[in-house]
């Protein structure tokens, strides 16, 4: 009996690692996702605090948030552009060494400073994007795109879970201020051991010699109808959580719960939207399949839209009801319940991410990733800007415009769907 063991063992890890869509270059992504993550989130979310120790006001940490946005929007294009002429091996390394000079400004303790920091430390959320979206692609058939994309979500969910304890613990027992010294130089450290792993395990990749250069306008002549109508609802949704982003925190503590209970609320959102991942995108990738089949080999290989509306659309609504949520919550298991609802909004998120992928064009999947994500961000900035000022006139005001938003766009999407 023992002696099978061996051999089922290796039979047992191959089945696993098909089931979860892994291969070598995907795992050296997924380790590089976790490490530099990991030294984003100790900090990232307590970045309106620390501007608010430093002197700033709503409008600046309002400002804080356009700035991401848009930069978010930015790094986009350049992101998708370098993966397809540089390869994701390379661009990913490149990418992470800009987050390093983000640190350099955010450990000077001057508000002006930390907002240039963000200039920096924005670069690697964004773009990496287009490029961990593309290696997906690239590596996996479509059948199990949405599995690939929902363990790289898992991964991205344990730092960002983790993350927020740890720098929490730090700010309350350093300070704010001088917390975020120690945070940094852990940040600096994971940031470097990321990009050295990720060179030693990635496989090494040519770069396209039908590399094409091409305008944007070009390209997004290539959208798809379909595609077109998921950003407008995208984007509508994303006001809806970017109008109060940047002030959950704050929320927070002005109903006596200190960072570190912050931190451990975000832990409990991550760890929600981790649990779902991996069965909601068997369930999809089981749709998707049987919707093939029945549609025969004669049929538009690439509009699993309709297959994987309903997950997304029940995201949209996790979306819109968060700030409802957020207004009546003011005792800790409210709370709690909160940020579990904050963690539902991750249901249908690698369904919609494997939608985009899966629209684009051959050739331009990097790009037209990078373009999505620099139309929307780059429309969505200004709900965080908006969040700023509407904040300071009433933190309701702020919470229920954001929810409009929401409902808006539940129903953009609903529309597009029943025009599919």
């Amino acid at each position: 009996m023992n002696a099978d063991l061996p051999i089922e063992s290796p039979r047992l890890a191959k089945r696993v690692t098909l089931f979860l869509g892994l291969r070598r270059s995907v795992g050296a992504l997924l380790v590089m996702l976790v490490l530099v993550m990991m030294g984003e989130q100790m900090f990232k979310r307590f970045l309106p605090e620390y501007l608010q120790s430093l002197g700033a006001g709503a409008r600046i940490i309002g400002l804080m948030g356009f700035l991401d946005n848009m930069l978010n929007a930015l790094y986009a294009l350049p992101g998708g552009s370098l993966t397809d002429r540089l390869g994701h091996r390379r661009s990913l390394a490149l990418f992470a060494g800009m987050n390093v000079v983000g640190f350099a400004f955010l450990a000077i303790p001057f508000w002006p400073a930390v907002l240039a920091g963000v200039f920096f430390c924005t670069a690697w959320s964004q773009l990496s994007l287009p490029a961990t979206f593309s290696l997906i692609s690239h590596q996996l058939p479509k059948e199990k795109r949405v599995m690939g994309l929902g363990v790289q979500a898992i991964i991205r969910r344990v730092p960002m879970a983790l993350g927020p304890v740890i720098g929490g613990a730090i700010f309350y027992r350093s300070g704010i201020v001088a917390g975020m010294r120690w945070v940094l130089v852990l940040a600096l450290a994971l940031t470097g051991l990321a990009v050295a792993i990720h060179l030693w395990l990635a496989s090494r990749e040519e770069t396209s010699s039908r590399y094409a250069p091409i305008m944007p306008w070009g390209l997004w002549r290539t959208f798809r109808p379909q595609l077109r109508r998921l950003l407008l609802s995208d984007i509508l949704i994303r006001f809806c959580e970017q109008i109060p982003a940047q002030f959950v925190i704050l929320w927070v503590l002005l109903h006596g719960r200190s960072e570190l209970e912050f931190g451990w609320l975000s832990a409990i959102e991550m760890a929600t939207a981790a649990a779902l991942y991996i069965p909601v995108a068997w369930w999809i990738d089981r749709h998707v399949r049987a919707a093939e089949a029945s549609r025969g080999a004669g049929a538009d290989p690439g509009l699993p839209i309709t297959e994987r509306g309903p997950f997304i659309l029940a995201t949209f609504c996790f979306f819109a009801l968060f700030p409802v949520a957020l207004f009546f919550s003011v005792g800790w298991w409210a709370l709690v319940g909160t940020f579990i609802l904050r963690g539902l909004k991750e249901f249908g998120e690698p369904a919609r991410k494997a939608t985009i992928v899966d629209l684009a064009a051959e050739g331009l999947k990097a790009r037209t990733v990078g373009l999505y994500y620099f139309l929307r961000d780059s429309t969505v900035s200004f709900a965080a800007l908006m969040g700023g000022f509407l904040w300071a006139r009433s933190p309701a005001l702020n919470l229920w415009t954001a929810f409009g938003f929401g409902v808006l766009g539940i129903l953009a999407f609903a529309w597009g769907a029943r025009k599919r």
